[in-house]
C-alpha cells in the first residue's frame, strides 16, 4: 500500500461530531501538531480607545467613518500595518496569549491579518523544509470542486509554485495534505480549519527553525478555534 493510499484511508475513516481537533486533519504518523499562524499587523497610533466597537447609532457610525477616513483603512492596505508578534499583541490588549489571541482583541481596522506577508513567508518556509525531499499533495475531498476540471486528487513531486496556485484559487479552503516524500512533516488545509503543521516528534526543533510563521503546538484533542 503506497503512502497516498495510507493517507486516503486515514481521512476516509474519520468520524466525529467535533471537528475542532488537530487529530482529524494531521495524519497520525506525524506525532507533533502545530497551528500555523498567519502574520498579524497593527497601526501603532490607531485610536483604539476612541473607535466605537458598536456600529448602531448615528454617532457611532460617524465616529467610525471619521477615524477610518483619517487613517485610510478602508482598503486595508498591508503597508499601513506594522507586523506584531502574537505575544506582543496579547500584551498590548491585555488578553491571554495563545493561538486564539486574535479572536480576543477588539475588532477594529487598527489590526489586521497580513495575507501577502504570510504567503511570502510560507513559501520561503516550504522551500527550506523541502530542500532534501520531494513534495506530494493529496486533495482528499474534492467532490464539491469538481467543476474545476484540472483538479486532481494526487500530485506527486509537486512544485511549490503549483501548490500555491491551487491553494490561492480556493483561498486555502481545499481539504489537502502536503507532505514530504521522506514523511518528516506535512502541512494541512481544510475548510473552516486553521492551517496545521505535522512532524515527527524528534524533528520538532529542526522544523520549527525553518518556519518563518509563528507556530502554536496543539494536542490531539485540544480545541483549535
Amino acid at each position: 500500500m503506497n503512502i497516498f493510499n495510507d493517507l486516503i484511508q486515514f481521512y476516509n475513516s474519520r468520524n466525529s461530531e467535533n471537528w475542532n481537533f488537530a487529530k482529524h486533519y494531521v495524519p497520525e504518523l506525524f506525532e507533533s501538531k502545530f497551528i500555523v499562524h498567519w502574520d498579524y499587523g497593527i497601526i501603532e497610533n490607531f485610536p483604539f480607545d476612541k473607535y466605537p466597537l458598536k456600529n448602531e447609532t448615528l454617532e457611532e457610525i460617524n465616529k467610525r467613518v471619521k477615524i477610518e477616513q483619517e487613517f485610510n483603512v478602508l482598503l486595508k492596505d498591508e503597508k499601513l500595518y506594522k507586523p506584531i508578534s502574537i505575544i506582543d499583541l496579547a500584551n498590548r490588549f491585555n488578553v491571554p496569549f495563545s493561538h486564539k489571541t486574535t479572536n480576543l482583541i477588539p475588532e477594529t481596522p487598527g489590526t489586521s491579518f497580513l495575507d501577502s506577508l504570510s504567503l511570502s513567508k510560507l513559501k520561503e518556509s516550504l522551500k527550506r523544509l523541502s530542500e532534501n525531499s520531494q513534495l506530494n499533495l493529496l486533495i482528499y475531498d474534492s467532490e464539491e470542486y469538481n467543476y474545476h476540471t484540472d483538479l486532481k486528487k494526487e500530485y506527486r513531486n509537486i512544485e511549490i509554485e503549483k501548490y500555491f496556485e491551487l491553494q490561492e484559487i480556493f483561498a486555502f479552503q481545499l481539504e489537502t495534505c502536503l507532505f514530504s516524500e521522506n514523511l518528516e512533516w506535512c502541512i494541512t488545509t481544510a475548510e473552516e480549519a486553521p492551517m496545521l503543521l505535522g512532524c515527527k516528534k524528534e524533528l520538532e526543533s529542526e522544523i520549527k527553525k525553518k518556519m518563518d510563521l509563528e507556530l502554536f503546538k496543539v494536542e490531539n484533542e485540544q480545541e483549535m478555534y
